[in-house]
């Protein structure tokens, strides 16, 4: 079994205003508890709002942008961490003329759950 699976997060780059890649675990390996993604957005551009009934970690690892949680807007840079509450509508855009915005996104739990019981 392999112990480590590696992708590069670094050299993701949109083809067009968004581009997001989803996050697997090597072939032998149960399915995870949760869902995980890589999101790049292009210089200028964002991308749709969202809401679903999962909590949501996004660790910013490059650019500047802004992220809308809940109609309150946030500035949010390389290093940062953002929390995104279940059932909350949440946006990310990018105001950067030159660079790109880049997140990698974990959610649980991995499936959505078609009811509104708190699950963690």
């Amino acid at each position: 079994m392999t112990p480590v699976a590696r992708k590069r997060l670094v050299n993701e780059s949109p083809t067009g205003p968004f581009a997001e890649g989803y996050v697997f675990p090597w072939p032998e390996a149960a399915v995870p508890p949760f869902g995980a993604m890589t999101c790049c957005i292009s210089p200028g551009e964002e991308c749709e709002p969202d809401q679903h009934n999962q909590h949501e970690i996004a660790f910013i690892y490059r650019g500047d942008g802004q992220i809308i949680v809940g109609g309150e807007a946030w500035h949010v840079s390389q290093g940062d961490v953002v929390f995104i509450p279940r059932n909350v509508e949440h946006t990310f855009s990018n105001a950067d003329p030159d660079r790109d915005f880049a997140f990698f996104s974990v959610w649980w739990p991995r499936e959505e759950p078609h009811d509104n019981a708190d699950d963690g």
